[in-house]
């Protein structure tokens, strides 16, 4: 079972987000982007776009990664025209960009609708 940091099971004790696993969830703003990261132990954000071929491509492949690991890694979605904000925050200049968590400290990022990359990096989260 996936472990909650110290603040995340603040969170979730006072009714906050509560960490939710099956499928990419998708991160309006820049707050759902912060707490996402820090409420779940590992994580991945995934940057993208709607006029974006790529990340069109890779979507249903990162849809079905949330689902094989569920139970150890969530991933968000950022549309960085709906979410500019995260996107400066984190950087971001191209899309796809998925950018790995453990806790709140980033442990990896590539961009790319490269699906064996994601998933080496998904289990390397896994693994640290």
């Amino acid at each position: 079972m996936l472990q909650l940091s110290g603040l995340a099971r603040q969170i979730v004790s006072r009714g906050g987000i509560r960490p939710r696993f099956m499928s990419v969830i998708n991160l309006s703003d820049g707050e759902a982007a912060d707490k996402f990261q820090k409420i779940n132990a590992k994580s991945v954000l995934y940057f993208t776009a709607q006029w974006c071929g790529p990340c069109r491509t890779i979507g249903p492949i990162v849809e079905e990664m949330s689902k094989t690991y569920s139970s150890k890694v969530a991933f968000g979605k950022v549309d960085v025209d709906e979410n500019a904000d995260s996107a400066m925050k984190y950087q971001i200049s191209v899309v796809p960009t998925f950018i790995m968590f453990d806790g709140e400290t980033e442990t990896g990022k590539f961009s790319g609708a490269d699906p064996a990359q994601l998933e080496e990096k998904v289990k390397a989260l896994i693994d640290e």
